[in-house]
């Protein structure tokens, strides 16, 4: 049987190993992709999805695939959360974020670009609902694997495909 002291020094050192994981993590993270200071973690979330691309047919030009939306599940300690067209996110709990319009979005290419979809640090804005999501402010995109639109072009106009792809998500909230 372990003692109160043991255990603790167990609990103790748990929290400071998954802390120095979550802090290895963000120091590969391009400073790009940073949110500004005074900004910190409120939670981490695994997504599978797709990344939808359409055919499209530029006059004189044959079909190419342009990025239409995406469309995952993510799971995290923030519960499920919805991914889809907007950009927009939405937890079980019914709260949303959106991508604020009037921000661009940070972009850096993945280590496999031609395969991998990109980084990314996108400015939202929560709706009115309470709830995990309703203090976010940055949704950053990171260790993306898979999601690039197809090597090969499109026979057709309108055609649509969806591109498996994984992620790490992190919202980023407001600091105290």
């Amino acid at each position: 049987m372990i003692g109160k002291t043991a255990f603790g020094n167990v609990i103790a050192a748990i929290w400071l190993v998954a802390g120095a994981t979550a802090s290895h993590a963000q120091e590969a993270v391009p400073a790009a992709l940073r949110p500004p200071a005074g900004y910190t973690v409120a939670f981490t979330a695994k997504a599978t999805g797709v990344q939808i691309y359409t055919s499209t047919l530029a006059a004189g030009s044959k079909p190419a695939w342009s990025f239409e939306a995406p469309l995952a599940e993510l799971s995290g300690q923030g519960g499920t959360i919805h991914h889809y067209a907007g950009p927009a996110w939405e937890a079980a709990d019914g709260s949303k974020v959106v991508r604020d319009k009037d921000v661009p979005v940070t972009t850096v290419p993945a280590k496999q670009a031609e395969a991998d979809i990109p980084w990314l640090l996108i400015k939202v804005t929560p709706d009115a609902a309470p709830g995990i999501l309703s203090k976010v402010v940055y949704v950053q995109r990171i260790l993306t694997t898979g999601g690039a639109a197809p090597t090969s072009p499109p026979t057709r106009d309108g055609t649509k495909v969806g591109v498996p792809y994984t992620a790490t998500y992190v919202f980023y909230v407001k600091a105290n």
